[in-house]
């Protein structure tokens, strides 16, 4: 929502009207490693030297996220394709798209969706 703009990259967005508190199964610890599978593709839930990170397999069509952190996220696209929605200072939504290679990192406290354009392979990690 445009009112929401000026709270972007604040800690203020997790306040917002528009924010809702995830269902309590989300926040819980996914043990690692492990593997999720469902329509979308697979997430394997990988700790590596003591961080965690996931690989994704996504399937074209597949919408992934819509969330908000309190911390860096970073993604990394091994191949495919895929457009990453953000919510402007302004209000506005800004679509980028990432192909093989692309570096993605997301700042705090900005609502991000990923909108898979093609089969994607890439990882996620997060600072603390």
């Amino acid at each position: 929502e445009k009112s929401d703009g000026c709270l972007v990259g604040t800690d203020g967005i997790f306040s917002s009207p528009n924010v809702t508190e995830p269902k309590s199964d989300v926040n819980r610890t996914i043990p690692t490693p492990s593997v999720f599978m469902d329509g979308r593709g697979s997430i394997h839930n990988c700790l590596v030297g003591g961080k965690r990170l996931n690989l994704l397999h996504t399937k074209a069509g597949v919408m992934r996220s819509g969330d908000i952190h309190r911390n860096v996220q970073h993604d990394f696209v091994f191949s495919g394709k895929v457009e990453v929605w953000t919510l402007d200072k302004d209000g506005s939504t800004q679509k980028d798209i990432y192909q093989q290679h692309a570096f993605i990192k997301i700042a705090p406290g900005v609502p991000h969706v990923f909108h898979f354009l093609e089969d994607t392979v890439m990882a996620e990690w997060w600072e603390p």
